[in-house]
């Protein structure tokens, strides 16, 4: 038993002493074995170990703790470690292979070991597949990866700025929390390509460069260098360059402390003034920013004082001022010697300053204890930086992103994260939630998915042992079944799904009554199964009917800016009306752009579609007037289908069907007015507007319908057989997503769906 515990916590292992309820709890299975062998066999020595003696040590103790379900469990864990600990070392006569059945210890992932077990059970047919958890509490969800993205346009703050990249970096790499805050600043290092690996980056437009990310390892990882994947090479640099830029400042302020040996924390601003006492005004200027509830300075004046307040810095002077004006305020004035011992204590108390460390993060990788000073790190903001409920920031006080820090920013923790903060919701209406270990998840789950070996999976994710990846193996039960996907729209020819536009491979086309161009569409469309909304947000009417019409004449981008009716700033609109003028949009604009292009004035065409670059999507098309600075003088007349200047149509998803309701409810109105006209000749006026709408409305009609009917429908969805939708369900993790891709190209269907040869 000595023998076994000092060669199991071998230096390879992890840093951290073995706790003594660990050390009791192995030593109580080793006697039971001891006692097993003995009874068994009639051997003392344990060379004799075998998959039997661990049976009837595990029935023994089955039958001593039968009610007690989680020390059985983890009792079973413990004899399967010591199993594989004696198979490693070949120490016994023959190799005893003891597996637990009895899922989990860890009793707050039963559910993922049930899983394992419904499985098997599903196989055997004994139980219903759709009935069985999938357990996607720790994958990244559909919505929540939209509100990470969405939070990229709205976060302001420098703090919240660089708590996001540094969750970015989590979902791209996939590194553990402490690894990626252990991060320094010059952590990432180009490696040039050279030869056929060269030719293949400038191919596929690739960085001819491979992005390597320096790091220490945790968790006994050899680990020290992460390969980026070449696609995320931009994005990482990027993530990596605005960090650094941003904590510029914070480095200047920790090097200027140390050269101090920290001893003076106050900045060159507040040293600067010659009294030995600083005027509340400048150290809320200098040395701390606090939230006012107000806009005025007497607000901020209030909440600096209180921080001070807080950390036990008390004013030594107070005097009444009176201004020109006659009124009058109060200064407040601290002592510098006070004010430095308050942050020193701060310091201490928070523990960033120690007798063997002063500002410097220790990292423990493989036993050896790497001490970082914090103007090292990438990820380092001021101490109350990350409190997003608008609290005090102390501008001397340059810390490291702590696990509670990022817990309580991804909503983890108690306290304001910034998805409650700026109203980011789940499906179920509650503020986003995630974890920090979730990405690292996510990517493993993507490589499961995949069919990488456990090697790799172990070696890509720096792990040192393949049997950790079990943990992070969140598929579906329908996954790892590998139950088929539906057969790509069988019922189309070849089912090339996406392949808008070659000459070789067929475009998945619907044929529709719109290809027709059939003259009554009112007619068509008037039991339309789509309700006002579905119609006017295209969406919504994308995803009701999981179509789009697509222009062959025009680019993949446009073609979906088109039918979404989303344009994007100024210079994508401009972007897209090149592309999209024609006689049919914007044909004023379309003949002077032309007109100049032909003259050979690129960038005078280039500066007039710029200069008209104003796309408001309206229920009825789109509006070119710069609606927010000048406003609509004209009450929005064409909505109600009155011609305009301004108004264009777009052809976007949806349209034709809002066109043809007005157009119907217009002729409804029409004919209540023609029977109210006869009897009072007083409402000819409105009569004739009325005739003019119904006129106006039917030539966008028809002009929507030769337009849509130039393009092609596509599907978008997979249409799935019901036992497959029983299987499936609707996607909800981005896992869900990868897998339905990964099942596509296995059955030869690229990203962009057309077929993929099975040797590339």
């Amino acid at each position: 038993m000595k023998a076994y515990f000092v060669s199991s916590f071998s230096p390879n292992k992890d840093a951290e002493t073995p706790s003594g309820s660990t050390l009791r709890a192995s030593n109580y299975l080793l006697r039971q074995l001891y006692y097993s062998l003995k009874f068994k066999t009639g051997q003392t020595n344990p060379i004799y170990l075998s998959s039997e003696v661990f049976d009837h040590a595990m029935g023994m103790i089955a039958e001593a703790k039968a009610k007690d379900t989680t020390n059985l469990k983890n009792s079973a864990i413990g004899l399967q470690a010591i199993s594989r600990f004696l198979d490693e070392k070949k120490f016994v006569l023959t190799e005893i292979n003891f597996v637990s059945k009895y899922g989990s210890h860890n009793t707050a992932n039963t559910k993922k070991r049930q899983k394992a077990i419904d499985v098997k059970l599903a196989e055997e047919g004994k139980l219903n597949i759709n009935d069985a958890d999938d357990d996607k509490g720790k994958l990244i969800s559909i919505k929540a990866f939209l509100n990470v993205i969405a939070l990229i346009n709205i976060v302001k703050d420098d703090g919240e700025i660089i708590l996001l990249n540094l969750l970015l970096l989590l979902i791209i790499t996939g590194f553990r929390f402490e690894e990626t805050s252990s991060l320094k600043k010059d952590c990432t290092e180009r490696v040039p390509i050279k030869g056929d690996a060269l030719k293949l980056a400038k191919k596929f437009k690739l960085c001819e460069y491979n992005l390597k990310i320096n790091y220490l390892g945790m968790k006994g990882s050899k680990q020290t260098v992460h390969w980026v994947e070449p696609n995320a090479i931009p994005l990482v640099e990027a993530i990596v360059a605005a960090v650094e830029e941003l904590t510029k400042p914070y480095r200047r302020v920790l090097i200027r402390e140390r050269k101090s040996g920290f001893a003076d924390l106050l900045p060159p601003e507040i040293n600067k003034i010659d009294n030995e006492t600083v005027e509340l005004d400048d150290i809320c200027r200098h040395l701390l920013t606090s939230s006012a509830g107000g806009l005025y300075w007497s607000d901020i004046r209030d909440k600096g004082k209180k921080a001070l307040t807080n950390i036990g810095i008390l004013p030594v002077e107070k005097v009444k001022y009176v201004g020109e004006k006659a009124s009058s305020k109060e200064l407040t004035y601290y002592s510098k010697d006070d004010l430095n011992k308050g942050f020193i204590e701060l310091a201490t108390k928070k523990k960033y300053l120690k007798k063997d460390s002063q500002f410097n993060k220790v990292v423990t990788h493989q036993r050896k204890r790497y001490p970082i000073d914090y103007e090292e790190l990438l990820f380092i903001i001021p101490y109350g930086g990350s409190n997003l409920s608008r609290g005090r920031i102390y501008k001397n006080l340059i810390i490291y992103i702590t696990p509670p820090i990022m817990q309580r920013f991804l909503g983890s923790a108690e306290g304001m994260s910034i998805f409650k903060k700026y109203e980011l919701f789940d499906e179920d209406g509650n503020p986003t939630e995630l974890l920090t270990h979730m990405p690292r998840h996510n990517i493993n789950t993507f490589l499961a998915i995949a069919g990488i070996t456990d090697h790799l999976q172990a070696m890509l994710m720096g792990r040192r042992d393949i049997r950790q990846n079990e943990a992070y193996k969140h598929l579906s039960l329908a996954q790892e079944l590998e139950s088929p996907l539906p057969d790509l729209l069988d019922d189309f020819d070849g089912g090339h799904q996406f392949d808008f536009f070659s000459d070789t491979n067929n475009p998945v086309i619907q044929e529709s009554e719109l290809n027709d161009l059939v003259d009554d569409l009112d007619e068509l469309f008037s039991d339309s199964p789509l309700d006002e909304m579905e119609m006017t947000n295209p969406v919504k009417y994308t995803k009701v009917t999981g179509q789009m019409v697509f222009d062959q004449d025009i680019s993949l981008e446009s073609n979906f800016k088109k039918s979404l009716h989303t344009y994007g700033d100024k210079d994508e609109q401009a972007k897209y009306l090149a592309d999209m003028v024609s006689e049919d949009f914007l044909p004023e604009l379309n003949d002077a752009y032309n007109e100049l292009l032909n003259e050979g004035k690129k960038e005078e065409a280039e500066e007039l579609l710029r200069r008209h670059a104003e796309l408001n999507p309206l229920v009825l098309g789109t509006c070119t007037r710069n609606l927010a600075q000048w406003g609509c003088p004209f009450g929005a007349k064409c909505v109600n289908g009155e011609e305009c200047g301004y108004h264009a149509m777009t052809g976007r998803s949806g349209e034709l069907e809002t066109i043809v309701k007005h157009s119907i409810d217009a002729k409804n109105n029409l004919q209540k007015l023609e029977q109210i006209a006869e009897k009072d000749d007083a409402f000819n006026y409105s009569l004739n507007k009325a005739r003019n709408s119904v006129s106006i409305l039917d030539k966008m009609k028809k002009k929507s319908q030769e337009a849509l009917a130039k393009g092609i429908i596509v599907t978008l969805i997979d249409k799935p057989t019901p036992e497959q939708l029983g299987a499936f369900k609707k996607p909800t993790t981005l896992a869900d997503y990868f897998a339905i891709e990964h099942q596509r190209n296995k059955k030869g269907y690229s990203l962009d769906d057309t077929v993929v040869e099975e040797d590339k």
